[in-house]
């Protein structure tokens, strides 16, 4: 039987314990003090907490402060960004749970999104039922109507899935998942709408997978297209339009220099809490003689939805005829860099619900399209949209 140690050396085994222990009950006040986390903060999709302001000397209003304050205090701890961190990499390294950031992780270096049942979706095991198919025939026709009306042209777009373009990308597990002859939603959509309705919808999942072999289209780390995939993607819509507005000049890709280079972050990169380097990501600059448009972001242009989802007006100097209103999500952002070139003047809005009948008819455009990305249509309820929408 080992003899104890002298109690000397217990003690200071004790101290250090001890020294330790208040160490890391001060570290997150350090920190707070001093900034001394310097990670890179946790994509959450919300903003942090702010200190609560106390209106009244009163018991409702002192309760609203407490809690005010203890949600501020949970958001901006000592090192919460570095331990949200760790937990995400753990997570994923020692467990392989993506669930806590819903990110699916892929084939040669892809990264997807995994939120809205995207599996579910991907697989073709969700589906609309008949109503919720007729609902949406129904919105997007009031829509159309309301403005055939006015002499405006409507048309609705649907921007795919990163992995709807790309599939081949996806895990292994997940591609010998999928059916042979599996039916999205948005197959079942399209097939109703030639059996049963009129309006003009575009499917843009032709024309990019098409235009692949040109070049990646789609960021590795992010949900987006990059910025070739979304002057692809808006030549097609240009090419859809000019059927009936064969006065919009197109745009050819020789008519930029595109140069592919490496960048950082990434949306989904940021909720999986990695640090990776982007190399699908391009700049481009226009060659020859085109007239660049001005863009300008417009404070006092707000969606129904949030005053949060600001406008941008674009205007060319050029000799264009045609005028456009333009409801889009984050996707259609970067049609806000080419659409200049071939419009004389389009109002943005960065809201894929949005049919503003007052900003319509205060700019009497030509042409109104809204774009939805996929995920989000495959999950929406119309039925809400045209209750905002409260077209006759």
């Amino acid at each position: 039987m080992n003899p104890p140690p002298p109690k000397s050396a217990r003690r200071w085994g004790n101290v250090v314990v001890i020294f330790i222990f208040l160490a890391v009950l001060w570290l997150p006040i350090m920190d707070n003090l001093t900034g001394m986390d310097v990670t890179r903060p946790p994509g959450e999709n919300r903003l942090p907490a702010r200190w609560p302001q106390l209106a009244q000397w009163n018991f409702s209003s002192v309760q609203n402060y407490l809690v005010g304050t203890e949600a501020y205090l949970n958001d901006h701890f000592g090192f919460r960004k570095r331990l949200i961190r760790w937990g995400q990499q753990w997570r994923q390294r020692w467990y392989r749970d993506e669930s806590g950031f819903k990110v699916v992780t892929g084939q040669h270096g892809w990264i997807f999104s995994g939120e809205l049942q995207m599996i579910e979706h991907y697989l073709g095991m969700a589906k609309f039922s008949t109503a919720q198919l007729q609902a949406w025939q129904k919105l997007l026709e009031k829509r159309r109507d309301w403005l055939a009306v006015r002499g405006m042209k409507f048309l609705f777009i649907i921007a795919p899935d990163k992995h709807s373009i790309y599939s081949e990308d996806l895990p292994d597990w997940l591609q010998a998942a999928a059916p042979a002859h599996r039916e999205t939603k948005l197959d079942q959509f399209l097939q109703f709408m030639r059996e049963h309705s009129t309006v003009e919808i575009l499917d843009l999942r032709p024309a990019l997978l098409a235009a692949k072999t040109s070049g990646p289209l789609y960021l590795q780390n992010d949900t987006h297209w990059n910025y070739l995939g979304g002057f692809v993607a808006g030549q097609e819509v240009i090419k859809t339009l000019q059927k009936q507005f064969p006065e919009l000049p197109p745009l050819r890709s020789e008519d930029f220099l595109w140069t592919r280079t490496n960048s950082t972050g990434g949306d989904l990169a940021r909720q999986a809490g990695r640090e990776m380097t982007e190399t699908n990501f391009y700049t481009f600059q226009p060659v020859g003689n085109l007239v660049a448009p001005n863009v300008q972001i417009s404070s006092n242009i707000f969606s129904t939805w949030g005053p949060h989802n600001v406008g941008a007006i674009s205007e060319s100097p050029a000799p264009l005829t045609v005028s456009a209103v333009f409801f889009h999500d984050s996707f259609g952002a970067a049609w806000q860099m080419f659409f200049g070139y071939n419009f004389k003047r389009i109002v943005y809005i960065n809201e894929k619900r949005e049919f503003n009948t007052k900003l319509i008819e205060a700019n009497h455009p030509q042409i109104v399209v809204v774009e939805m990305l996929e995920r989000f249509f495959n999950t929406l309820v119309p039925e809400e949209l045209m209750a905002k929408d409260a077209l006759p």
